[in-house]
């Protein structure tokens, strides 16, 4: 049985409690590393003093969404978010976000649930490899700005 068999089909997005949620900076440097070395995108949930983010990466496949992929994304990222922000009951500190056509951030959510939602909502437009297309790489000269260190 190979690797890939092992792992889950997330090409239709995950559902929230599976979203992969990675607590501190070294294992997601590990994970994001491996992504580079396998080829695959980078998506997870990330935990931080401030809060939870949400973080997708194509380039380490080497593509990036279509433009209305990433249209279609920034729409329903702008309905979830503005979802979670009106709800009193649901603490966030100010959330931001930067979506592009290889990479993606959504931060801070103040409760892991609201970021594995928003993250569930954002996989199954970033992981189906029917709104993916040929990607450019960045500068190599300089740091790697997808990471966020």
């Amino acid at each position: 049985m190979t690797l890939d068999a092992l792992l889950p089909d997330v090409s239709a997005g995950y559902a929230p409690d599976e979203v992969p949620l990675y607590r501190d900076l070294d294992t997601r440097d590990e994970q994001y590393e491996r992504a580079q070395d396998s080829a695959e995108p980078f998506f997870a949930v990330e935990q931080y003093e401030e809060g939870y983010a949400v973080t997708y990466d194509l380039l380490p496949a080497g593509f990036q969404l279509a433009e209305p992929a990433r249209q279609e994304l920034d729409e329903r990222l702008t309905r979830a978010v503005e979802e979670i922000v009106g709800d009193a009951d649901r603490p966030t500190t100010e959330v931001s976000r930067t979506v592009g056509d290889s990479l993606g951030n959504v931060s801070f959510f103040g409760r892991e649930e609201s970021a594995r939602e928003v993250a569930a909502v954002i996989s199954t437009i970033v992981l189906d490899e029917d709104n993916w297309v040929t990607g450019q790489p960045p500068d190599a000269s300089g740091p790697d700005p997808r990471r966020n260190d």
